[in-house]
């Protein structure tokens, strides 16, 4: 089967980004990467390699989930259906926590997932003291195990399974990072397939999407040293409902600053909170 043949494939499935994925397909199975594709059009790959993966994105299947493995923060990631795949966007949140963490500052991420945003700031912040990764689910858990060993960070992590509003420890943190469940309820039903494929647990936010967020901006400051720092991903329509959260735990005296941060299609997609 020819690069254009599985574009085709790809396009007849109703996947978006065929030529892109098209090309992963390849590098996948085959070690190819782009420049070989372009110069070899015509090359014909082996079916018996290509055929059960098209097969898999027929039923749209993630094709993260079909290779196991994503990148994020130009580090490789091992995902599964029992986390959420990394995306650019999140990389936003990374990008300022990495910047706004004083040195040497211990951490946690809530809702740690496949352990992506924490592990990427160990590896990029050498200096951080510790790194607390919590999440509800084992088996999401277990995967951020995976990757901080992978990475080679795991030492400095400490692993947490806990529903963050009632389990974690009684000790406090220079920053917290999270990317919530942040999808209204009622909107699950409308997302791609695709992300239907993805953990609920990880996707749905309660009747406005903000149960967990309204936790994390409310009891769970309460885990900041003073002067401490929270970055919270949120969805791309939530910024005003945020900004007027903000503004009122800002009025309370409950936090010092915030600010709203936009994603790179220049939605409002991070909030970083500073405590009092």
């Amino acid at each position: 089967m020819k690069y254009q043949e599985i574009v085709d494939k790809l396009n007849s499935y109703g996947i978006e980004s065929s030529d892109t994925e098209a090309e992963i397909i390849l590098n996948y199975s085959f070690g190819v990467n782009k420049a070989n594709i372009i110069f070899d059009r015509e090359r014909e790959y082996e079916n018996s390699k290509v055929l059960p993966i098209l097969e898999k994105r027929r039923e749209h299947i993630p094709l993260q989930h079909i290779i196991g493995k994503w990148y994020f923060m130009g580090r490789e990631f091992y995902v599964s259906p029992h986390c959420l795949i990394p995306r650019p966007d999140t990389e936003v949140l990374v990008e300022n926590a990495i910047r706004e963490l004083k040195a040497g500052g211990s951490v946690a991420d809530l809702c740690t997932g496949s352990g992506c945003i924490g592990i990427s700031m160990l590896v990029y912040r050498e200096d951080i003291s510790s790194m607390l990764l919590c999440d509800i689910s084992k088996d999401a858990l277990n995967m951020a195990k995976k990757n901080a060993i992978a990475n080679t960070v795991s030492k400095k992590c400490t692993f947490l399974q806990g529903d963050i509003t009632r389990d974690l420890p009684n000790t406090k943190f220079d920053m917290i990072v999270s990317n919530p469940p942040y999808i209204p309820t009622k909107d699950i039903k409308n997302l791609s397939d695709e992300v239907k494929r993805e953990p609920i647990l990880a996707l749905d936010g309660g009747e406005d999407g903000l149960d967990i967020i309204r936790f994390l901006i409310g009891e769970g400051l309460s885990y900041l040293n003073k002067n401490g720092k929270m970055l919270i991903e949120f969805g791309y329509d939530q910024g005003e409902i945020m900004d007027t959260l903000l503004a009122q735990k800002q009025n309370e005296g409950k936090i010092k600053h915030y600010e709203i941060i936009k994603d790179y299609s220049g939605n409002d997609r991070v909030a970083l909170i500073i405590v009092a």
